[in-house]
């Protein structure tokens, strides 16, 4: 038979969450500080990260025509083929940033709305606690900012940047007080 104290922190894997608060509490950290990062500079964040996914579409597909060329390549003509097709998405990306910013974030809209309903109703599911509460309001803003970003047709670049710092900065403080009474769940 489990210890009270496993049964209630939902067995070991609730007890390996609860010892690593502090990687809990730094990820929330970072994620505010990210989320004041692209409030502060919206325009150049998003074309910065456009030109890191433009790099990096290229180097895999590099290494994909290269794989082809290799021994290792199970069906060489379709790896190549997968290698061209990155390397043509690499080039559209870094010649047009804010195109590829607005599908990435038409694309980060529909994680954020099915991230917040998986954390919605996990905390619908769960006993009633204070996580289940901040789990709730995390999965609601989670919604309603992927429904914003989404829904929002027309909106400027900018604008979908400044959502996504405000998220980004909810999100995280929501991490954080999680981060705070996981710690005190594993000094109590």
């Amino acid at each position: 038979m489990q210890p009270t104290h496993e049964r209630t922190a939902s067995g070991s894997l609730g007890l390996a969450i609860i010892r690593d608060w502090p990687a809990v509490l730094f990820l929330g950290i970072v994620t505010v500080g990210l989320g004041i990062v692209v409030l502060s500079w919206p325009g150049e964040t998003l074309i910065v990260i456009s030109v890191l996914i433009g790099i990096q579409l290229m180097l895999f597909g590099l290494y994909r025509l290269i794989l082809a060329f290799s021994d290792q390549a199970q069906s060489p003509a379709f790896t190549g083929l997968v290698g061209v097709l990155l390397m043509i998405a690499s080039v559209i990306a870094l010649r047009h940033p804010f195109e590829t910013v607005a599908v990435l974030a038409t694309l980060l809209g529909v994680v954020w709305i099915v991230t917040g309903v998986i954390d919605a109703v996990d905390a619908a599911a769960n006993e009633p606690s204070t996580r289940r509460k901040f789990s709730g309001l995390m999965g609601l803003s989670s919604i309603a900012a992927g429904v914003v970003v989404v829904a929002w047709p027309a909106p400027t670049v900018v604008v979908i940047s400044w959502i996504i710092g405000f998220y980004l900065v909810v999100f995280g403080l929501f991490v954080v007080v999680n981060g705070l009474a996981l710690r005190n769940l594993a000094r109590g």
